[in-house]
């Protein structure tokens, strides 16, 4: 039973997350933990996989069918790979109920919102999310109602964003324990390719390199310790999920490419000319830019 407490605190009365695996099944036991939500319906293909995130209190309810299962939801919370988005739209957008409002968790939004807010009909509202949350492991069994404690909920808005929606799922994410930054997806997309897909970029190209070196000495990866593992870690995650995250963000990842490319160019300058001062001063510049990075983050 929902207290009065409770129910000053409940934001949607009813919410169907497609796609119950981590994002979705924590965003679920999030929302029922902290009062957000009276109802999470999940919806998905296997029964099993649906029956397990139950179990686990990730949702309350939940349907095999996506038209059904959004029919009756003041929010959806769309969680399926990025490139499926835009589909799953339009597959639910005639059985959306009037005044309900669609999220997503992609990684990449220019793509995703400009498709959105082509096929909403007339009453129905999206706004474009992205929980900067998550691990290397998928599924619901490895979800947690505090995933998004202290993570940067990123929330999108446009010329044409519902204020009154953006306000909803600002209060949402902020209610899961999240730090809201509200950007246009032009921006967002920017931001990311510098800060999460570069890096998934980088640590293929290290390993490659790595490798390469490996088939000729027998013996690189015998001497890699903390700092290879630790800058490598990223490459163990899904090669698809990776895939359609990049190609759905190509102008703002080869911008960041071409930058990365131009430091490194001036850094290889550095050690041909044997500019001891300028390689000094490479490293001295990175470790005050992370300090400065370290003094923001807290």
């Amino acid at each position: 039973m929902i207290s009065n407490t409770d129910n000053d605190r409940v934001i949607f009365d009813t919410i169907a997350i497609i796609g119950v695996g981590l994002i979705g099944g924590s965003l679920g036991m999030a929302a029922k933990r902290r009062g957000l939500v009276r109802r999470v319906v999940g919806i998905g293909r296997t029964e099993q996989k649906l029956m397990r995130a139950q179990i686990l209190g990730a949702i309350d309810d939940y349907s095999l069918d996506m038209e059904t299962g959004v029919s009756d939801a003041d929010l959806i919370v769309i969680c399926t790979p990025v490139r499926m988005v835009v589909p799953t739209l339009e597959l639910i957008a005639a059985s959306l109920k009037l005044g309900a409002i669609v999220t997503d968790v992609g990684s990449t939004k220019r793509e995703i919102v400009e498709h959105a807010e082509a096929v909403m009909p007339e009453g129905r509202y999206f706004v474009g999310g992205h929980p900067m949350a998550g691990s290397e492991q998928g599924g619901v069994e490895y979800a947690e109602h505090d995933l998004f404690v202290d993570a940067t909920y990123v929330v999108t808005s446009s010329a044409k964003i519902d204020l009154e929606s953006l306000g909803k799922i600002t209060a949402l994410a902020e209610g899961i324990g999240s730090r809201v930054e509200i950007m246009s997806p032009d921006d967002h997309d920017a931001s990311v390719a510098i800060i999460s897909h570069l890096p998934h970029a980088m640590a293929g190209a290290l390993l490659k390199t790595a490798e390469d070196a490996q088939r000729e000495s027998r013996k690189t990866f015998n001497l890699a310790a903390g700092s290879f593992r630790d800058l490598t870690r990223i490459a163990g995650s899904s090669p698809e999920l990776w895939r359609d995250i990049c190609v759905t963000n190509t102008d703002s990842l080869g911008e960041a490419i071409t930058r990365f490319q131009s430091y490194l160019e001036e850094f290889k300058a550095a050690l041909a000319s044997g500019d001891e001062e300028g390689i000094r001063r490479f490293f001295e510049q990175s470790s005050e830019i992370r300090q400065a990075y370290l003094r923001m983050a807290k």
